[in-house]
């Protein structure tokens, strides 16, 4: 097939994630557009206005607008950091005070607010306007990630994760793309040796250090493993989690993630990559705004390869972690006809808009013909090859238990605790909250 053109299909990658936990985002006062007459949507989201979701969102009501003189959207955006949004949303749903629409990607969140009836159902929504952007497989697989009933979320993107590398410094090396723990280790070694940092990780940030965990107890237990610990099935302290709690605590005694990785944000892991100071990077398809921007060095000497299999795991090759980034979530008591046809607009061209402002892959089908840049059609590629797909190991977690995750996980990387310790202490996290 080639994949070099999108035409009104769905593929899995390039986005944003927000998934991507840590955003450094500032906090704005909410900017409203010009428009004095029409309906007011307060939209709460985590990215500046000319960035990722946000850009497509303002440029959609933008074009709806235009053509909708009679009934415009003034699109009202306020920005929260992303480590900022979980509490945010608790202070407005104490006061009853949530905004017309917001992003979140707490399961927890999504679960309290559509049992309080807070939320919109986008299938009503969806069924309303007529919509059919959104293919029957993408909303089956939210519906299992959202353990709802009915669809109450708007997805933003369709992301996939694995490890990019630099090829020149491969090539330079003489080393092949690891299929394996053990080759990946070796490779890891050699890199090591000539003086070069094999991998580069957002340690401060938490959440790349439990990607790395959770990607080795997939590969590991198996598929579903995460799936399993999240529902109770296993503990965090089974077999399979000590041995991928225990590579992180080797991959960081033998420097392989690189000198103070606790303190290295996303900015910095990133610069580290594009710019050939590390010859891999575990990462997303949100990766692809960094390696296509000026300030990268590397140009398109960049491939991507799923996370290696281990020795008797129950995993599959080519795995790769995918998720639908932050949801848009709308609260049902904003709703009415003018929005429901403003969100009927948005969910019909947010495929094309993206893909024209990002070059992304998202959930919603595209109608045009577009050209994929270098980056996005090796995650197409990617995904065509792809042997299964996998959760990541927050995607079910209460706050308070993915705070322990996180924060245990900076100390198994720096050795600074022991694996059996760290397991129990998700498991009495979990015991707290069940």
């Amino acid at each position: 097939m080639n994949w070099k053109k999108i035409t009104g299909s769905i593929l899995m990658a390039a986005t944003v994630t927000s998934m991507v936990a840590g955003s450094t985002v500032p906090a704005l006062a909410a900017k409203k557009s010009d428009n004095s007459d029409g309906k007011t949507v307060h939209f709460l989201t985590a990215w500046n206005e000319d960035k990722d979701t946000t850009a497509v969102i303002k440029q959609l009501t933008e074009d709806y607008n235009a053509t909708n003189p009679e009934t415009p959207i003034n699109l009202e955006i306020e920005v929260v950091a992303q480590s900022d949004m979980n509490q945010k949303l608790s202070v407005l749903a104490a006061s009853n005070d949530l905004p017309d629409m917001f992003v979140t990607g707490t399961q927890e969140y999504i679960d309290k607010y559509v049992s309080q009836g807070i939320l919109k159902n986008i299938d009503d929504v969806i069924e309303e306007q007529g919509v059919t952007s959104i293919s029957k497989e993408d909303r089956d697989s939210i519906l299992n990630l959202t353990k709802q009933d009915a669809l109450y979320v708007m997805p933003t993107n369709k992301n996939i994760e694995g490890i990019w590398y630099n090829k020149q410094i491969f090539e330079d090396n003489g080393l092949e793309v690891p299929t394996t723990m053990d080759e990946f280790m070796d490779v890891c070694q050699k890199l090591s040796d000539a003086g070069i940092q094999p991998i580069t990780v957002a340690g401060k940030e938490q959440w790349p250090l439990t990607r790395l965990i959770g990607s080795y107890a997939t590969q590991a237990g198996g598929t579903d493993f995460l799936v399993k610990a999240n529902s109770g099935e296993v503990s965090w302290t089974d077999e399979n989690f000590i041995k991928a709690y225990q590579w992180l605590a080797e991959m960081g005694e033998k420097g392989y993630l690189g000198e103070g990785m606790t303190t290295v944000d996303s900015d910095t892991q990133n610069s580290l990559f594009i710019t050939g100071a590390a010859a891999m990077c575990y990462n997303g398809s949100w990766f692809t705004e960094s390696l296509s921007s000026d300030q990268s060095t590397i140009g398109e000497n960049v491939g991507f390869f799923a996370f290696p299999t281990v020795e008797n795991g129950a995993g599959i090759a080519n795995t790769y972690t995918t998720s639908y980034g932050m949801y848009m979530c709308v609260k049902d008591e904003s709703y009415d006809d003018a929005m429901g046809a403003w969100l009927g607009y948005v969910m019909s061209n947010f495929g094309n808009k993206a893909m024209e402002l990002h070059n992304w892959i998202t959930p919603y089908a595209t109608t045009e013909d577009f050209d994929m840049g270098y980056f996005t059609q090796i995650l197409a590629d990617a995904t065509a090859d792809e042997g299964a797909a996998s959760v990541w190991p927050e995607y079910a977690m209460p706050t308070s238990v993915q705070d322990v995750e996180y924060q245990g996980a900076q100390m198994i990387a720096l050795g600074q605790m022991d694996p059996e310790d760290y397991g129990k202490s998700i498991d009495d996290a979990w015991a707290m909250v069940q």
